[in-house]
């Protein structure tokens, strides 16, 4: 298929050079050792220097390109949870308004800004295995890694677009006239890469090298670690309703407390923070924090027309805290404008481009892990231990200062019903994980209550009635035209 193939050609030495030389971006990353001066395409993966330089490249790029911040930012305007302001912005408003179109380059992000990543990680992964110069130590986390990160990019593309093009090696033949697998091969895939990265990667979170640790307590969250590859499965698993294994994997990153740990709320968003499993820190000179505040906090005088600023959270979401949640209070925040409206916005980032750098976009966290649990131990009959989880997320949402006992959140009570204890996990998990990777929209469509949800939500947005096909994004028709055996989705000229 195009996408991978067009970018074939310099994709490994665009990573590498981004790395190799002394920009900006890398030195989050920490430095790795000075490579061979005798670099070029076909070697990088031959020595240990230039392979851990060019696996921290794609860290560095995704950071670069926005391509982090889109998950979030499109696919939560899909849902319900926000409000456009405007109409200025015509990529925002056909996410907005679930008004696709498959010819329009901004409503194909998704795919184009992917599968170039998916071509880096199969030269990393078929270098690395042929490579005799890279040690064993550093090649096996390197390894892991990127099959981490392949089943990370397959996971957004096949819940995206359902069937999606298989791509497994940088075979230009095979590439370039792939058709669409079966979504469920895609998984079984995902599945396959993150059991592999899981014996590949290491307990640890690991230096630029892949070989040296942090010192306990000095962790630097920024390069994936077995935990990353058991969260990403146990979320793999619950969309499957695999609840067996959903609740194993969450299990085993909850249990290890030593490296996680259920923190305050006004600390789960700091860089490095014991709630984070993986995240990935901003590159850009001048903007060292997270683009996903960059793109939510708004400026003082509400959301503004002439800016990327123009998105704020619905009233229905912020109504539906409960008395006394503390989430509300330290992740919601308010903007008046010039009439003294309101516009509440999603403040779990507090840091904006130019702040002294003090957040990490938080990929996988452990908030998320409690609630894939949760939802597992329900569905297995196990509704006290679901609770359990359940409170470990509202114990930490409880103001300990507030004197009124009518005014703070409550415990849920472990004699709740199956049917109750599920409502009470659908509100954790809208008040937990809003604005965060498109948790909304993809939890909508594997719920099953994507319809009823977006056909009452849709005429808010001011765009056309809602349409089941629209779960689905389309295929970008660029692509359909140079590979004929790109199929599209239904719905989509």
């Amino acid at each position: 298929m195009n996408t991978i193939y067009k970018c074939s050609r310099n994709a490994i030495m665009a990573v590498l050079l981004f790395c190799l030389f002394p920009l900006h971006g890398c030195k989050k990353f920490v430095e790795v050792e000075p490579p061979p001066t005798n670099v070029n395409e076909g070697n990088v993966y031959a020595y240990g220097s230039t392979a851990a330089a060019a696996m921290i490249g794609i860290y560095t790029q995704m950071s670069n390109s926005f391509f982090l911040r889109d998950i979030s930012l499109y696919a939560e305007l899909s849902a319900d949870n926000l409000v456009l302001f405007n109409n200025d912005k015509t990529d925002y408003v056909t996410y907005y308004q679930n008004a696709l179109l498959a010819t329009n380059d901004g409503t194909t992000k998704f795919w184009l800004q992917i599968y170039p990543y998916i071509f880096s990680v199969n030269s990393a992964i078929e270098g690395l295995n042929k490579s005799n110069g890279v040690t064993s130590t550093v090649k096996q986390h390197l390894l892991g890694e990127a099959h981490f990160l392949r089943a990370f990019y397959y996971f957004y593309l096949v819940n995206s677009y359902g069937d999606v093009p298989l791509a497994l090696s940088t075979d230009y033949v095979v590439n370039n006239s792939l058709s669409r697998s079966p979504a469920s091969l895609v998984v079984a895939q995902i599945i396959d890469d993150l059991k592999q990265a899981q014996n590949l990667l290491s307990d640890s979170y690991l230096q630029a090298d892949a070989a040296t640790a942090f010192p306990t307590g000095q962790e630097e969250r920024i390069k994936p670690n077995r935990s990353a590859a058991s969260a990403l499965l146990a979320r793999v698993y619950l969309y499957q309703k695999d609840w067996v294994n959903a609740e194993l994997a969450a299990s085993e990153v909850i249990n290890k407390t030593a490296l996680y740990s259920a923190i305050p709320l006004d600390q789960v968003f700091l860089k490095n923070s014991k709630e984070t499993i993986w995240s990935i820190p901003g590159v850009r000179a001048g903007s060292p924090n997270t683009d996903i505040g960059d793109i939510f906090i708004l400026r003082p005088g509400g959301p503004a027309d002439v800016t990327d600023r123009t998105i704020y959270l619905s009233q229905k979401l912020v109504d539906l805290f409960q008395t006394g949640d503390q989430r509300k209070n330290v992740w919601v925040n308010s903007v008046t404008d010039n009439n003294n409206k309101p516009y509440p916005y999603a403040a779990k980032y507090k840091a904006t481009g130019g702040d002294a750098l003090s957040e990490y976009m938080i990929i996988l966290r452990l908030g998320e892990q409690y609630l894939i649990r949760a939802e597992a131990r329900l569905q297995l009959g196990r509704t006290q231990d679901a609770i359990a989880d359940l409170n470990t997320l509202r114990a930490r949402s409880i103001d300990p200062n507030e004197p009124d006992e009518n005014k703070r959140l409550k415990l849920l009570a472990t004699s709740l019903s199956k049917e109750a204890a599920l409502t009470a996990l659908n509100y954790e998990r809208r008040v937990e994980m809003f604005c965060e990777w498109g948790d909304r929209w993809f939890d909508l469509k594997r719920s099953g209550q994507i319809d009823a949800v977006m056909s009452a939500a849709a005429p808010l947005k001011g765009g056309v009635a809602w349409q089941s096909y629209k779960a689905w994004y389309p295929v970008p028709s660029d692509e359909i035209r140079i590979n004929t055996k790109l199929s599209q989705n239904t719905g989509y000229n």
